[in-house]
């Protein structure tokens, strides 16, 4: 309903509708149908002959019984085969379909069809000229199907069961089926219209989640290094420090004193062994 209110879809999608349920009204064949309803009936003088006795003259009207609906459906049952279709001009997958029930087919029959002798007769075809000619085929077919029958179980020719019309409609416009056609298209038109203009809307409301999933996927380019533009200061050479003596090599030493009278000094002397030295500081004249 949403996509139905805006108006750059509700009305191509409602054009689009209307042109289909066109399209499928005029495309489609107009048909049209023949029908008959006949009913079995027995001779005015009845089912038997004795010739000892005069015909009694009866109204076949007041004599419907079982055995005419067991006819009845006799007939329907020879009737309704390929060959015979094929006799009358109805073949498979043509322009033309037959219909021969007891009635059942037919609302105005259906409440009757099953108290009375019924034969009824249905052509339904795109030309008004061959539903009538298939029509009065089916029509003289039943009567001969019924006349060999009875030949062959040698019945009197007086006591002949015979078909009487009860209903014969001329062929009519059935307009049914082009407006099954129109419905179509029409149902058709919208299904198409608003499935793509939906799928259109999903697609543009996807489109942004996609490309933010996109870009969270896509790896950040490095940035390169910005070059310092200060020189870094150049590190002062620093005088190199002196070099430590060896305690250990300046223990040793020798005490100097004056000189004796052989004009040598004595012994030098190691302290470890002497121990430690006093000095003794006295006042000059």
């Amino acid at each position: 309903m949403g996509l139905a209110r805006q108006k750059f879809i509700g009305i191509p999608v409602a054009v689009l509708a209307v042109a289909l349920a066109c399209a499928g009204y005029f495309v489609l064949p107009e048909r049209y149908v023949a029908s008959v309803s006949m009913v079995l009936v027995t001779p005015s003088g009845g089912g038997s002959v004795d010739r000892s006795k005069p015909v009694a003259q009866t109204n076949p009207l007041l004599q419907f019984t079982d055995d005419l609906r067991t006819t009845a459906s006799i007939l329907i049952l020879a009737m309704n085969t390929t060959d015979v279709f094929k006799s009358v001009g109805v073949t498979e997958d043509g322009p033309t379909e037959l219909t021969i029930d007891d009635g059942r087919s037919n609302p105005t029959l259906l409440g009757v069809g099953t108290t009375g002798p019924f034969v009824y007769v249905q052509v339904d075809s795109d030309s008004p000229a061959t539903a009538t000619k298939v029509l009065e085929a089916v029509q003289e077919r039943l009567e001969q199907e019924l006349e060999d029958r009875q030949n062959e179980l040698k019945a009197h020719p007086i006591t002949f069961v015979q078909l009487q019309d009860v209903v014969r409609l001329s062929p009519e416009a059935d307009t049914s089926a082009k407006l099954q056609g129109a419905v179509g298209g029409a149902l058709l038109g919208l299904l198409i219209g608003f499935g793509a203009a939906y799928a259109v809307v999903r697609r543009k409301l996807t489109m942004p989640a996609r490309l933010q999933g996109l870009a969270k996927a896509a790896p950040e380019p490095e940035e390169p290094p910005v070059a310092s533009m200060v020189a870094e200061p150049e590190p002062e050479e620093t005088a190199p420090e002196p070099e430590k003596e060896d305690v250990k090599s300046t223990q040793d030493f020798r005490l100097v004193s004056k000189a004796d009278g052989n004009g040598k000094g004595p012994a030098p002397v190691d302290l470890d062994e002497t121990g430690p030295i006093d000095i003794v500081r006295g006042n000059q004249n």
